[in-house]
């Protein structure tokens, strides 16, 4: 950020998601209401309620990227595609990930997170899904989850990036390769799914 975000939310930059949450809700309620007075007074209000909206916005987005340095799991597998995402070299990135013939639950994970970084957001919470459902214990796949489940919800991505966004399907059916669906599309995938009962056991299965 080349400005101080935190400044215009009036918060500190040690705030705690929280706290910057229930700032924003303030301030937005405020400026929502106050940008129908007559006069300056009025336009003032649109114009904070925008610097807010971005601030807000800018505030999450770095702490997303932040975080997502901090939760990779030392899988020793996994640090070349790690080391790429951090460096930005997402198309390096993506390319060995496809390559790999497991598809675990940690490789769904990468994938949403590589998939965030492309802003095709509903693709990055499939993938979060995936692995949430293969490792229903893990904490740090669920604390990713509701993450990114706010940040759909709190109406600061624009309606463009909330569009589903496929990438070519590689060559021959990979299992769990392509847009992070089962078959490549979301209506075949629902038709699968009410024929097998479970969609993941259909993907384990390699069909």
């Amino acid at each position: 950020m080349d400005y101080n975000a935190y400044e215009i939310l009036g918060l500190s930059a040690d705030a705690t998601r929280d706290e910057i949450d229930a700032r924003y809700k303030e301030l937005r309620e405020k400026y929502q209401r106050d940008r129908f007075l007559p006069g300056e007074e009025g336009e003032e209000a649109s114009e904070k309620l925008q610097q807010v909206e971005v601030a807000y916005r800018d505030i999450l987005s770095s702490m997303d990227e932040s975080e997502q340095k901090e939760t990779f799991v030392e899988d020793d597998s996994y640090v070349a595609i790690q080391d790429l995402i951090t460096a930005g070299k997402l198309d390096e990135a993506q390319t060995k990930l496809d390559e790999r013939v497991s598809r675990d639950a940690e490789w769904h994970y990468i994938q949403s997170i590589l998939f965030y970084k492309r802003n095709w957001f509903l693709e990055s919470k499939k993938q979060l899904e995936l692995a949430c459902q293969m490792e229903p214990g893990n904490v740090r796949y669920k604390q990713s989850l509701d993450k990114l489940t706010k940040i759909l919800a709190s109406n600061t991505i624009s309606p463009d990036q909330l569009r589903t966004t496929s990438r070519p399907m590689d060559d021959g059916p990979r299992v769990g390769a392509g847009n992070g669906t089962c078959t490549g599309s979301s209506c075949t995938d629902c038709l699968l799914c009410n024929a097998c009962c479970n969609c993941m056991s259909c993907m384990g299965s390699g069909c």
